[in-house]
């Protein structure tokens, strides 16, 4: 994916002095596998043309992107190229993007020039009339030209006379709206993006609420929000929540698998009454960021990390007090569950099995249409995952306990559900 910047102006060597980028030399960098370059086409007295262009890596999706981490053997979707190429914008033009280039320029980060950008490919569902109704009301006038009839990708171009800091900005937050395959979590960076970059155009856009939808798809972000700077994450609420239901069990070994980064683990080795502690993980990234995380911990336990996988028996977890499944099981085929559930109740056998997934039933409070996370098989309802336990305790020693985590509607519950599988006979 690339975006090209042209301007003909009198300032035009000026304006390259915002992208603190020296026009004699290639820019090129490497941001998790991933090449980004930056590149002068032409400098003059009176044009300045430049390209930034971004080349994903696939395997390195596999290798280290974290939203890959617990799936990426079984992982058969397309990877987020704009997602990525923001990401990379921010990295490689972040002094143009928040205007702050050296201060004999600051003046012209708040002056308007005639600006050309076209970027693309953007794979997305729009129509080009819907595409236009998000660029024209900022002045800009809007061309779009397809790949192919066939395919859905379009590059787009825009012309305005605007601050450089602004249309990238404006930029940066309507690329996700067009996106047919961002994989974004739904989390406050989204809403702190959004806000910090759609400062003073966004609220008089005529496509508020449906760029909120589409690029956030949190329609409860419209408006203020003061408490926001004090709310504790979802992602806090669901490893304290984990931690407390910990403390309540027979809970001398825990394994946490699928561990990730090792975040909750690290916070379980908080509890001096937990003599073994392992984090199980598939993505050898992950081990090494968690394998990081734990040798700098000062806490009771240091945990123990390995590779592992769901889909192999591995008979050194056998026999634990606790096993984790926290936010794991939505990245695996549905069809796959079964046989893995049985292998960890009836094989491994542990004294509880505690499993996190989101609840479907809370999206109708995010105004989201599909799935939180691009790489979720599925999401069930409240009661959809109440008869999926049901059915994997059949048979076996094991009674189940629901609980909700996160900030509860009354409709709709909590947006993340939590069973607790507990034994209740043998050793």
């Amino acid at each position: 994916m690339q975006l090209s910047i042209y301007c003909n102006t009198p300032y035009a060597k000026e304006i390259s002095y915002l992208f603190a980028k020296n026009p004699n030399n290639v820019h090129e960098r490497h941001e998790k596998g991933h090449a980004v370059r930056f590149i002068y086409h032409k400098l003059t007295d009176h044009e300045v043309e430049a390209t930034i262009f971004v080349t994903p890596d696939p395997l390195a999706l596999t290798q280290q992107e974290r939203a890959y981490d617990i799936t990426h053997y079984i992982n058969d979707r397309g990877f987020a190229t704009s997602s990525i190429f923001l990401s990379l914008i921010r990295k490689m033009l972040g002094t143009a993007l928040n205007g702050k280039p050296q201060e004999q320029y600051a003046t012209f980060s708040e002056q308007a020039f005639p600006f050309t950008f076209e970027f693309g490919p953007v794979a997305t569902s729009l129509s080009d009339e819907e595409i236009t109704q998000l660029f024209a009301p900022l002045g800009f006038q809007v061309d779009i030209e397809a790949i192919s009839e066939a395919q859905r990708a379009r590059f787009i171009k825009i012309s305005a006379f605007t601050t450089l800091k602004q249309a990238l900005q404006q930029i940066f937050v309507l690329i996700p709206v067009m996106d047919d395959y961002k994989h974004y979590f739904i989390d406050e960076t989204e809403r702190e993006r959004i806000e910090r970059y759609g400062e003073g155009w966004l609220e008089q856009h005529p496509k508020k609420d449906f760029i909120y939808k589409k690029a956030l798809r949190f329609r409860h972000l419209i408006g203020p929000e003061p408490s926001i700077t004090t709310k504790i994450s979802l992602n806090t609420q669901r490893y304290e929540a984990i931690v407390a239901q910990v403390k309540k069990l027979p809970h001398q070994s825990v394994v946490d698998l699928g561990a990730g980064e090792g975040k909750l683990t690290a916070l379980l080795s908080e509890l001096s009454t937990i003599q073994e502690l392992i984090a199980l993980e598939p993505s050898e990234a992950a081990i090494r960021k968690a394998t990081k995380r734990f040798e700098a911990l000062d806490t009771p336990i240091i945990p123990q990390i390995q590779w592992g996988s769901l889909f192999y028996y591995d008979q050194t977890l056998a026999n634990k007090d606790i096993l984790i499944l926290c936010e794991v099981i939505e990245h695996i085929n549905e069809e796959r569950l079964p046989k893995i559930i049985a292998m960890l109740l009836q094989q491994y056998a542990p004294k509880a099995l505690i499993i996190t997934t989101p609840n479907a039933d809370y999206n109708k409070v995010y105004a989201l249409e599909e799935m939180r996370h691009d790489d979720h098989r599925f999401e069930w309802t409240r009661q959809q995952f109440e008869n999926w336990c049901a059915e994997m305790v059949q048979n076996t020693p094991y009674m189940t306990s629901f609980y909700g985590i996160g900030e509860h509607h009354q409709t709709h519950g909590t947006p993340t559900q939590m069973c607790i599988f507990k034994r209740t006979e043998g050793p």
